[in-house]
């Protein structure tokens, strides 16, 4: 028997954990949070789902699951490139790419009725993160074992639905809960038209600037003539626009977990948390101090068989404490992942 075949067959020969990891968070907006839903004309309107409260319904803001997953997949592509030398010497490729940022997709490549399932644990071995995430490979869709909640906005009509522990935070830190629509607001921003500048439009050639003075005095003439066909094709290109976003300051909880079958499993959700904590910013416009949330509280709670236990988490000290396995493990295998990575179909 080959040394491989031993270690798979001790492997399979192993107890398996079987551990229900759950982790909740509250979570400031440090910052403003434009997190949207759509745009309707030039405004863009912040992202909400509907909850049945106290009187009816109301459109409770929201940052969604998908936001807060994609936030810790790419936390943990990371944190895997950096273990393996990948960030030093990048050499993806897009398939690589996306398997790692976006979890691949199924490219008809292959013939689906070998499925093997030693491919499938080489693909989980190497990159420990798709055994949670779950993704796309060749020709199968793997699944992940990792539940990422939406992060919903603690306030008035959502509070049925909040873990208790939350809310007493909020009560403690600011008092009474505040209605959903006391933490939205709605402002405006304008892209100017740089050929308006008097000393930019100077940097222009001068067969620009005769273009520019010309359209600006069709511009005026048509204003003045009430000719609103001239008008807009005269116009310039500056453009106001509004939207809406989250007050900073507003608090959200957030929850995930995950099933994990080896202290690898727990090691890397560790590292897809933290990583993704230490630095989280959801939304649009984060070029322009938008996006940033801190966590202020957290309860990891440990669903064991056949009871359920609580206790506090310190997020502060998670970070520095996490990845030593996960770390180890990519490290050791870092020649078996670049070649994994510059082959994959995903």
């Amino acid at each position: 028997m080959s040394e491989t075949a031993e270690a798979r067959t001790e492997e399979r020969e192993q107890p398996r954990m079987f551990d229900i990891r759950r982790y909740e968070f509250v979570m400031r907006a440090a910052q403003p949070i434009a997190h949207h839903a759509e745009s309707i004309g030039n405004e863009a309107i912040v992202m909400r789902k509907k909850v049945r409260c106290k009187g009816g319904f109301a459109l409770v803001p929201i940052i969604s699951g998908d936001t807060m997953r994609h936030g810790m997949r790419e936390a943990a592509a990371y944190a895997l490139l950096d273990a393996a030398g990948l960030l030093n010497d990048p050499q993806l490729t897009e398939a690589a790419i996306r398997l790692l940022f976006a979890g691949g997709m199924v490219t008809g490549k292959g013939e689906a009725a070998v499925v093997k399932l030693d491919q499938y644990r080489e693909m989980c071995e190497l990159v420990p993160s798709m055994a949670l995430f779950g993704g796309c490979a060749n020709n199968r869709i793997l699944p992940g074992r990792l539940t990422v909640e939406e992060a919903t906005l603690i306030c008035e009509e959502a509070a049925a639905d909040m873990p208790p522990w939350a809310l007493d935070l909020h009560r403690k830190e600011y008092g009474d809960l505040d209605g959903c629509r006391a933490y939205v607001e709605e402002v405006q921003r304008v892209r100017m038209d740089p050929s308006l500048t008097p000393h930019v439009k100077a940097l222009m050639a001068p067969s620009e600037q005769v273009e520019v003075n010309a359209r600006l005095a069709a511009s005026e003439q048509a204003h003045d003539e009430l000719d609103h066909v001239g008008a807009d094709k005269a116009k310039s290109t500056m453009m106001p626009r509004r939207f809406e976003r989250v007050c900073q300051g507003a608090l959200f909880s957030w929850g995930t977990q995950a099933i994990c079958q080896s202290d690898l499993d727990v090691d890397t959700l560790n590292v897809a948390a933290a990583a993704f904590l230490a630095r989280a910013r959801v939304g649009g416009k984060r070029g322009t101090g938008h996006g940033l949330l801190v966590p202020i509280a957290a309860r990891h709670i440990e669903l064991l068989r056949p009871s359920d236990t609580s206790r506090p988490l310190d997020t502060k000290a998670l970070a520095p404490k996490v990845g030593q396995l996960f770390r180890a493990h990519v490290a050791e295998r870092s020649e078996r992942i670049k070649s994994f990575l510059g082959t994959v179909n995903a």
